[in-house]
C-alpha cells in the first residue's frame, strides 16, 4: 500500500534512534558500506572505483566511499524526517527507487542487505531497543522500494 501508518509514538521513536546514528554520518555510513563490501563481495561490482579495493582498511580511507556512505544516510535522514507524511516520503523514496532500478540497475535485495547492516550496526552501538526502533522503518522503506522496482518491471 503506499500509505504508511506509523503512530506518533513510533515516529518519535524512529527519529530518536535514527538521530544517533545521523550524528556520525560520514563515519557510520562508510562503516556499513565497507560491511557490505566485504561480506557481500558481488555488491562492489556496481562501484566501478570500488571494485580494485580489497582491503577494508583501503576502502574506509577511500573519498568515494565514504562520500557515497554520507549520501546514503542523508536520503535515509530526508524519509525520518517525512515518516508521519507519506507523500513527502514516498517522493523522496520514488525517484531513488527509479534511479536505482533504472540507471544504476541495482538488484533491489540489495535495499535489504545495506538495510539489516544498518540496524545491525545501531543495535551494537546504542542496544536492541534503538534497533528495535528503527526496524518498521527499514521495512517500510525497502518494501515502497520493491514496489518501485515492480512498476519499472522487475
Amino acid at each position: 500500500s503506499s500509505t504508511m501508518s506509523f503512530s506518533d509514538a513510533e515516529v518519535q521513536s524512529a527519529r530518536g534512534a535514527w538521530e544517533k546514528m545521523y550524528v556520525d554520518a560520514e563515519d557510520n555510513g562508510t562503516t556499513v558500506l565497507v560491511r557490505m563490501f566485504t561480506e557481500h563481495p558481488d555488491t562492489k561490482s556496481y562501484f566501478t572505483h570500488f571494485k580494485g579495493m580489497d582491503s577494508a582498511e583501503e576502502m574506509k580511507q577511500s573519498d568515494q566511499v565514504r562520500g557515497h556512505g554520507k549520501k546514503v544516510f542523508t536520503a535515509i535522514n530526508d524519509m525520518v524526517q517525512h515518516l508521519d507524511n507519506s507523500e513527502a516520503f514516498l517522493g523522496i523514496v520514488n525517484p531513488l527507487g527509479k534511479k536505482h532500478a533504472t540507471q544504476l540497475k541495482i538488484d533491489p535485495k540489495n535495499f535489504r542487505i545495506i538495510c539489516d547492516i544498518i540496524l545491525q550496526l545501531m543495535e551494537e552501538k546504542f542496544g536492541g531497543d534503538c534497533k528495535a526502533s528503527f526496524e518498521k522503518v527499514t521495512n517500510e522503506l525497502c518494501t515502497h522500494l520493491n514496489n518501485v522496482y515492480k512498476e519499472e518491471g522487475w
